[in-house]
């Protein structure tokens, strides 16, 4: 090797694709807050089911993109609007990438089928589709169904994302309605084993609000989050999902809450009302159906500026974060 300076060793290397930790570390592009407007994602979507029939995708949906990032919403985790109209049916599938669906706009007749046993799909509730689960969605009423589909599809393609197909467009029903919700729940069959380590799981709206009653009842307030809910397993009580957990909160109304700050990827997606979250300085003024992101270890607090209550609903890659041990937070 003929070298003699820093700079002709750094040419060498440089040459063979390599380079010495001297240098400046190279960064990828860094993800930064940004919020999309739902009178844009549903006129998208509304003009989607006009332009794109079932036949052509397997799924209508609108996936979000962070302009900070290109092609992508986050680093770990995504989101996209999916709609079915009447008469339709989003074909069974299954991958190793977990999954949730968050009902912004339900229907009665529109289920989505986990493993055999079909959960209704109303405004506000939240329905599980785990690792590798067998899943399908259907139409059977008179108006479009649209929900939130937010999966780790970003984690998972650190390894392999895998997917297969159901041999059918629809898969058999072998468990009525409200089963999982049923076994379990606080009263359960012991014999009854669960295939999934994870089993699918519907979290009612009317559950949720009542708990939301409840709070409000005993006046317990988080200073950062508000009235604040975990969806927490059904079977041990952890996180949602092994990699990332959902969560909602209720602002009171002309409320400002306290400034925080996380080590994990926050999509949040206002359910009702109106509102403006601060992130690092910057304002992001919200309304009913806006979608936006917290990249990690941002100072961010939300602040109710209406006459009526506003909820968030939220998704977090903190599980995962957890798990590698390198999650951490700071309150103001």
């Amino acid at each position: 090797m003929n070298v003699t300076t820093a700079q002709e060793l750094d040419d060498w290397l440089a040459e063979r694709h390599m380079q010495g930790h001297w240098k400046h570390m190279a960064k990828g592009p860094e993800l930064k807050p940004y919020l999309w407007r739902w009178e844009d994602i549903h006129a998208g979507l509304m003009k989607a089911t006009d332009v794109v029939p079932m036949s052509d995708t397997p799924r209508r949906t609108i996936q979000l993109k962070n302009p900070s990032l290109g092609h992508w919403m986050t680093n770990t985790i995504h989101i996209s609007v999916q709609c079915v109209l009447p008469g339709e049916v989003a074909e069974a599938h299954r991958h190793n990438a977990a999954a949730i669906r968050f009902v912004v706009q339900g229907v009665e007749g529109a289920f989505t089928v986990v493993e055999g046993e079909a959960l209704p799909m109303g405004d506000g509730d939240l329905i599980t589709t785990p690792n590798w689960t067998w899943h399908d969605h259907y139409n059977d009423g008179d108006q479009p169904v649209i929900w939130l589909d937010g999966l780790d599809i970003r984690l998972v393609s650190l390894a392999k994302m895998f997917s297969e197909p159901y041999s059918e467009a629809r898969q058999p029903i072998q468990r009525p309605t409200g089963f999982a919700g049923k076994t379990l729940g606080h009263v359960r069959a012991p014999y009854l084993q669960s295939e999934q380590r994870t089993p699918p799981f519907r979290y009612a709206w009317a559950d949720t609000q009542a708990t939301f009653e409840a709070l409000k009842a005993a006046e317990a307030e988080d200073a950062c989050d508000g009235y604040y809910l975990t969806y927490s397993h059904p079977v041990h009580g952890g996180p949602t999902l092994p990699t990332f957990a959902c969560d909602i909160q209720l602002l009171r109304p002309r409320r400002s809450l306290k400034a925080h700050r996380h080590s994990c990827t926050t999509i949040y997606h206002a359910y009702r009302g109106d509102g403006v979250t601060e992130i690092e300085g910057e304002r992001f003024a919200w309304k009913q159906g806006d979608i936006f992101v917290v990249p990690p270890w941002y100072w961010h607090q939300h602040a109710n500026t209406s006459s009526g209550e506003s909820i968030l609903f939220a998704m977090t890659d903190r599980p995962a974060m957890e798990a590698l041990d390198i999650y951490r937070e700071e309150r103001e």
